[in-house]
């Protein structure tokens, strides 16, 4: 299977368009990559050789007036010949900017032109729109790609207007009103020194640099620094006037960091001295569960395609944020920004909520804090038993069909390209810990006992390959499933359970078989394209999730809405859910944590009716 174009294909609708630009441009088409939130205009060169630099000269008003009107352009199979800082500058209405205030490594290659962030390979950066953490910013951002890597390194992009759209009324509110709050520490052994963030080691030269933009400074007894900043959650765009999600308190807040690194550096220095952290523009703890929500929604939002090499993306960093999905051999895309833009926040006094819902508010967070203390550390083994005892959830609720050709998989933490399946020819009441296969992408048995389930092999391989971030992938021939998949069509939202899949689930309209070929496999990793289920006409169901949680509850969900799709059409026309609501309820309901809490519950019912299982169960 190709990965890139699987990959391209399944995270996108390319519409060509016409050819013709100008008389100087009949080599050129015009294309959309795009979905339902945003799109990216894309000049695609279709003579090898044509100059870029040439071309947006010769049309640089069609360009401007393609950025004017999208905010993201693309240039596509042109030669870009070493020029990318000319080719930017040409677009500009101001000199290349310089890396200020950065808070990730960079390294400058050129006059303004840096490396994407050295992050290392294998971890995701988040999306987020450059230096919102700041009162400054650049207008424009370009990316250009000299080395795609071999596998993933996708550069995400997300449309800040489309992400206000989708995110609930309460959330989108409390952060146009306080903003967020950015607090660094720069210590002597973990992130960037503050002298290398400011230029300067004069602690006097930082106290004024600071001073005039807003920023508090706190120097510690050990001579480190500690800042805080408040800025925009929510900003209008200049020139629409409609507002934009503007803002990185998902990415700075301790949250983004893996759960080991979390503990170990709150463990070590203590939560008030980690490096980054977010909170409310007056000081308050941002809810976990409101950063799930707002993460989900990226994932919803998010345009996602294959860089190709000499690829020039720009965009209105304002209108678009960005990001970068982990990648394996090697990889180098530059970045430039220019027309600097400056804003200052001024918090607004929040009004008081009414008494009843003050009280609503704090029973929600003391709810999510319960969960979030208790919660278990991810180790492997605790990963294999959650593997092992989603099976067994299967049975409980109905969903294995008493049969052996359900399968569910795993990526293997710390392991590139291995997850965990179970063995072929065993009942899902019998698959244990132990006997989980860890397989490779390729099919090979890397540890436990042959056999495995090859059309099982097949489907997952395909999903986990173009899905980077999908870590869980779940199939099941469900009786309801089943039943209501031979109609092939989508679910309605006629209920809160049913808004789960609203925009957020797909229909595979073909059956050939038992999925035992890599082009079927990757035809229905296609369909997905980026949603969290698949109905497979007369086949099954596919989920696909972060975390085994995620994946084993859209399965629960799925069944539940099969049922209650069926049973209503048998009583007429059932009256839908309004749009707005049933994307406001889809934030609500499905995130990481509510699927945590509800798994754990049938995780339960699971070990109580199935008592061997239990022998399994980590200590830890």
């Amino acid at each position: 299977m190709n990965t890139k174009q699987t990959l391209l294909s399944s995270l996108k609708n390319t519409k060509p368009k016409g050819t013709a630009l100008s008389a100087s441009s009949i080599d050129i088409r015009k294309e959309f990559i795009e979905n339902e939130h945003g799109k990216i205009r894309v000049f695609r060169n279709t003579r090898p050789g044509n100059s870029l630099q040439s071309w947006v000269d010769e049309n640089l008003k069609e360009v401007n007036a393609a950025y004017g009107e999208f905010k993201a352009v693309l240039f596509r199979g042109f030669d870009v010949g070493g020029k990318f800082h000319t080719i930017s500058r040409s677009m500009a209405d101001s000199d290349l900017l310089d890396y200020k205030e950065p808070s990730t490594p960079r390294t400058q290659v050129d006059n303004n032109i840096y490396t994407s962030t050295e992050y290392p390979e294998d971890q995701h950066i988040p999306l987020h729109n450059e230096h919102s953490y700041t009162d400054n910013w650049p207008r424009k951002i370009w990316f250009t790609c000299e080395i795609p890597a071999e596998k993933g390194g996708q550069t995400p992009v997300c449309d800040s207007e489309g992400m206000y759209q989708v995110l609930p009324a309460e959330i989108r509110e409390k952060f146009e009103k306080l903003g967020v709050m950015y607090v660094r520490n720069f210590g002597k052994d973990m992130d960037l020194k503050w002298e290398e963030v400011y230029g300067t080691s004069d602690k006097n030269e930082v106290d004024e640099f600071c001073r005039k933009k807003g920023i508090k400074t706190i120097w510690k007894e050990d001579g480190t620094l500690r800042t805080e900043q408040v800025c925009q959650g929510v900003l209008a765009h200049p020139e629409s006037g409609k507002k934009l999600w503007f803002n990185q308190a998902h990415l700075f807040h301790y949250t983004n960091l893996p759960e080991y690194v979390r503990k170990f550096l709150t463990d070590r220095y203590g939560e008030n001295n980690l490096p980054r952290n977010a909170y409310y523009g007056d000081g308050s703890a941002i809810e976990e569960e409101t950063l799930q929500i707002i993460r989900t929604a990226f994932e919803q939002v998010r345009i996602v395609f294959d860089w190709e090499k000499d690829d020039v993306l720009l965009l209105d960093n304002m209108q678009f944020a960005h990001a970068r999905f982990p990648f394996e051999g090697q990889r180098r895309v530059l970045v430039c920004m220019a027309e600097p833009f400056h804003h200052t926040f001024i918090p607004q006094t929040e009004t008081p909520k009414p008494e009843g819902q003050q009280a609503v508010n704090q029973t929600r967070r003391q709810t999510a804090d319960h969960f979030i203390r208790n919660t278990k550390t991810d180790t492997r083994e605790w990963l294999k038993y959650k593997l092992a005892a989603a099976y067994r959830i299967m049975v409980a609720e109905n969903l294995d069909e008493g049969g052996i050709s359900g399968h569910i998989s795993l990526k293997v933490p710390g392991e590139k390209d291995y997850f965990w399946v179970n063995p072929f020819g065993k009942l899902a009441e019998e698959v244990t810990p132990d006997n989980l296969v860890m397989v490779d992408r390729s099919g090979n048995i890397v540890e436990g006992n042959p056999p495995i389930n090859t059309a099982g092999f097949c489907i997952h391989a395909a999903i986990h390959t173009a899905y980077p971030d999908v870590h869980a992938v779940a199939h099941t021939h469900s009786p309801w499933g089943t039943v209501f998949g031979s109609y092939g069509k989508p679910l309605l939202p006629i209920d809160q359970n049913c808004c789960m899949f609203y925009e957020n689930h797909a229909v595979y309209d073909s059956f050939n078989g038992p999925v035992n070929d890599s082009e079927d496999a990757s035809r229905i990793a296609e369909t997905i394209a980026g949603k969290s289920a698949i109905i497979l006409r007369n086949h099954g169901t596919i989920t696909c999730g972060t975390n085994i949680e995620t994946a084993v509850m859209y399965m629960v969900a799925m069944e539940r809405a099969y049922r209650l799709n069926a049973l209503a059409a048998q009583y007429g026309e059932p009256k839908l859910i309004d749009p707005k609501v049933a994307r406001e309820t889809k934030m609500w309901i499905a995130n990481p944590l509510g699927f945590r809490i509800e798994f754990d519950a049938l995780l339960r019912k699971a070990e109580r009716m199935f008592p061997d299982l239990k022998e399994y169960r980590p200590s830890n």
